[in-house]
């Protein structure tokens, strides 16, 4: 049985393009948020803020889906940026916040370098 969550995911420093860009990564990864809201930090650089809940893939843990859900969005940005995410069952009352470094970018993408569709002919 698949498994519901609370996602609210928060991505930085990213240009208004890459904004766009992990909309389109986290829709073709998951499905379209509930909301989002692009806050500038100044000089065309953004906060990137989006919420949904939905079910994630059957078999598929919480973490798993956030680091692939991370993956697809610095595959498709093209580089590391920040990424918090908090994530909660939705029968849970607090969320667990996971916050992804360029420690976790460099060990994450290892494993997803090869996955994205650019990859493949």
């Amino acid at each position: 049985m698949s498994k519901t969550y609370r996602l609210q995911l928060s991505v930085s420093p990213v240009t208004c393009r890459e904004a766009d860009y992990t909309l389109g990564a986290i829709q073709r990864a998951w499905c379209t948020p509930s909301w989002a809201n692009k806050q500038s930090l100044g000089h065309e650089i953004l906060l990137l803020e989006v919420g949904h809940e939905a079910e994630i893939k059957l078999g598929e843990s919480a973490d798993w889906f956030v680091e692939r859900i991370a993956a697809a969005i610095w595959q498709e940005t093209g580089r590391f940026v920040r990424i918090a995410i908090d994530i909660a069952a939705d029968e849970a009352v607090d969320g667990q916040l996971i916050i992804l470094d360029e420690a976790a970018y460099w060990r994450i993408m290892q494993s997803f370098r090869l996955s994205s569709p650019r990859f493949h002919s």
